[in-house]
């Protein structure tokens, strides 16, 4: 969209900087040179920002109005960046709404919005592509320049060919002859942008079911008749293993066949070799692009092209993908699967939720959307129950499926009467029947490093090997190439440091205690010695160096050469592996113990996402899953274990209305952060006193050190802002900016909606 025309009046834009200035003034006018005439909306831009006059990235966003100031005192527009394709403008609509209601400036919001691999035009070339002109052919023409005349006379009226097409077609190994057929005015050319992106591991997985349940067709059916009526959201709540990937697959198509553009989000880069493999199984006809922060930069920009131009029909990506650069009016469907998922949720400025997000482009594109998940967050789910949202049940598996049987194990009592304190027996026991079986097992340990407790080994003395910058133990990590065996690692501020051979305070011996993954992997490695090594994989952040070998280890897995695959909550979500057997969880209620409202619904969605793995296959024995736990009367580990979704549920939700929290209010978190502990409480009281004198409807929790009251050597003070509705929120955090009481910045950090409170 033009904003500008060169012959008409002086001109402004609004330009968005790509810097971190106030929220209130991060959109600046600039004057348009005639050279730079026309703009169009969405362009990437520089210029000279503040007194310097330094060249600045931003983002025009909208057409700006004549300053109130002399025009020579006006700064003008520097460049267009010719290698980033304007942004549509409902992406721009977006990001304002993202910047307005995450309190973030709309610079940074559009910086985040666009990967770093399209702003510097990674893998960008320009090909040449050869046509005829209209001046006619000379009786006599050396053979290669003759050949090459009759590949594209025989293509007259198509399109140009590309150089290497045509230099194949013609026998023709050099440039030479059609630089001489340009020269002599008989050929033209015309530079076409490509991005050279390498191909992007994954395959092809057609699988289609004989037959559909009664429950899926039903959700296909009521969801399909509301395809073409605009925007509704739909809450598709199923059992783990019930095939809600196949109801998504199949509205999809739908989609695709009505001519429209289909968006599909998963949690984690994980899923994307599955999920990307069925659809592009099931869509040969179709580009399926990939959208997630694991592609190489190549890749990356290749694929945002890809959507940006029409080019791709199905976007799949994990949660950055909420932002493809797809014009509403071509979107005909968006689902989010497992949108319970915490991942979903941005833990840096913009602090947005996918999950939201996706609703907000699904409302403006006018299309439904999708929220799936066996164990749905509670805010969606207290819409769904009272009828704001279509709710729409898949209880059981398809015929032959059954769910699997949940063992939930005192790990206190296990320990005591095991001689290895590491794993329990009960679980043990069950990886050697499965294993010499032939079938396979995941186990699930959701703490990384081989020792996350180092202390001293006497009790008189009482030392812990704790972070210098942060609240926090230092976990240690296995490397027997270092003197000590490992180094310990914070994992909060990330500062890693050489492991101690004694105590430092009193000389004694050092203990390490806390089983981790690496430490688990060497357990079942010594436990389970009838497998080779190879068949015992560990999957975390720590093994795990990129996509491929990602890639290569779930393909291994899948084709039954790895027997074990332990790891974080990486492999919780969302796998779909018919050869699992049994499923272990090792100490299931390690959230339960941290001071977070959201501990219980953490707990229970870990456990039961994690036992549907399992049970995936209808032949052999019912799987089984052992879940182990130090607190096994809990309701969440309890309802968990028993597929009692709907009874949780309805604790929980009592629970939050009785306590006022989400989902019956609105939450805003504010964590201020400073060296010195004195300021930082001061900016705390003083941000409480200017929402207090908003006199909006709010409540505040807080002032008050955080759970982790320092990381990074910073410390943390929290303030809870709890609304009735977001635009209360809204107004209220408004007015205390307005006062001066709350400035957002790098000491001051706002999180709407936060999914944690530590």
């Amino acid at each position: 969209m033009d904003l500008f025309e060169p012959d008409g009046p002086p001109s402004w834009v609004q330009v968005a900087v790509e810097r971190g200035l106030s929220l209130d003034a991060d959109v600046l006018t600039y004057a348009v040179p005639n050279e730079l005439h026309p703009i169009a909306l969405g362009s990437r831009v520089r210029v000279p920002l503040g007194r310097g006059a330094t060249p600045t990235a931003g983002w025009v966003v909208a057409p700006g109005t004549t300053p109130n100031l002399a025009p020579e005192r006006i700064k003008r527009v520097i460049d267009v960046d010719d290698r980033v394709s304007p942004l549509p403008e409902s992406l721009i609509d977006v990001s304002r709404w993202v910047s307005d209601y995450y309190q973030c400036p709309m610079g940074m919001t559009l910086a985040s919005v666009v990967p770093a691999a399209v702003k510097r035009g990674t893998g960008r070339t320009l090909n040449r592509h050869w046509s005829r002109s209209s001046i006619p052919q000379p009786d006599r023409l050396p053979p290669a320049q003759r050949r090459i005349l009759e590949v594209l006379n025989k293509h007259s009226g198509s399109a140009p060919l590309l150089e290497s097409v045509l230099l194949e077609a013609s026998g023709v190994k050099t440039r030479g002859p059609l630089q001489a057929l340009e020269r002599a005015g008989l050929l033209e050319v015309t530079l076409v942008e490509a991005i050279r992106g390498t191909d992007i591991p994954g395959g092809l997985d057609p699988r289609r079911p004989d037959c559909l349940t009664d429950e899926q067709q039903r959700a296909i059916q009521s969801i399909g008749e509301a395809i073409p009526r605009g925007a509704s959201v739909h809450v598709l709540h199923g059992v783990t293993g019930s095939g809600k990937t196949e109801v998504y697959l199949q509205l999809i198509e739908q989609v695709l066949a009505a001519g429209k553009t289909a968006l599909m989000l998963v949690p984690e880069i994980a899923l994307t070799p599955q999920t990307g493999a069925r659809l592009s199984g099931r869509f040969p006809d179709h580009r399926v692009a990939i959208l997630h922060s694991g592609l190489h930069a190549s890749q990356r920009h290749a694929e945002w092209q890809a959507v940006r131009s029409g080019e791709a029909r199905v976007i799949l990506g994990a949660r950055s993908a909420v932002f493809a650069p797809v014009c509403e009016r071509e979107l005909g469907l968006v689902v989010v699967d497992e949108e319970h998922e915490s991942s979903y949720k941005q833990e840096q400025a913009p602090r947005y939720h996918g999950r939201d997000l996706a609703i907000l482009r699904a409302h403006r594109a006018e299309c439904p959307i999708i929220l799936g998940s066996a164990t749905p967050s509670m805010e969606t789910w207290s819409k769904a129950v009272s009828g704001r949202w279509h709710l729409h049940r898949m209880r059981s598996r398809p015929p032959g499926m059954a769910l699997p049987r949940v063992e939930v194990v005192d790990l206190a009592q296990e320990q005591k009467s095991s001689h290895d304190r590491s794993l329990g027996q009960t679980l043990m026991q069950g990886l050697h029947e499965v294993t010499q079986s032939g079938d396979q097992a995941i186990v699930l340990l959701n703490r990384r490093g081989w020792a996350s407790w180092i202390g001293c080994s006497s009790q008189m003395c009482g030392y812990t090997l704790r972070c210098e910058a942060c609240e926090a133990s230092m976990v240690m990590h296995r490397d027997n190439r270092l003197p000590q065996g490992g180094h310990v690692k914070c994992h909060h501020c990330l500062r890693s440091n050489r492991l101690p051979s004694i105590c430092p305070d009193c000389g004694k011996g050092l203990i390490k205690l806390g089983l981790g993954t690496q430490r688990l992997e060497e357990v079942l490695r010594e436990e389970l010695p009838h497998l080779e090594a190879h068949q015992i994989v560990r999957v975390d952040s720590d093994q795990i160096s990129g996509l491929q070998d990602l890639h290569e280890i779930l393909g291994a897995f899948g084709r039954r050469e790895i027997r074990v695959l332990l790891g974080t909550q990486m492999i919780a979500k969302g796998l779909d592996f018919p050869g699992v057997r049994l499923v272990g969880v090792v100490s299931a209620d390690t959230a339960l113990q941290l001071p977070d409202f959201r501990a219980s619904e953490r707990t229970f969605q870990l456990v039961s996402q994690v036992a549907g793995r399992a049970g995936r296959s209808a032949d052999g024995p019912q799987a089984r899953v052992i879940v182990q736990s130090m607190h096994p009367d809990n309701p969440a580990v309890l309802h968990a274990a028993a597929h009692e979704w709907d009874r949780f549920a309805e604790h929980e939700l009592t629970m939050r209305a009785r306590a006022g929290l989400p989902p019956a209010k609105r939450m805003a978190r504010i964590v201020f952060r400073n060296r010195d502990l004195d300021a930082a409480m001061a900016m705390a009281n003083a941000a409480a006193q200017a929402l207090t004198n908003t006199k909006e409807e709010i409540e505040l929790l807080g002032p008050a050190p955080c759970p982790m009251a320092r990381i990074d050597d910073r410390h943390r003070i929290g303030l809870e802002v709890l609304g009735e509705t977001p635009g209360t929120l809204g107004r209220a955090l408004a007015k205390a900016r307005a006062a001066g009481g709350l400035k957002p910045g790098e000491k001051v950090v706002i999180d709407v909606d936060p999914t944690t409170l530590l």
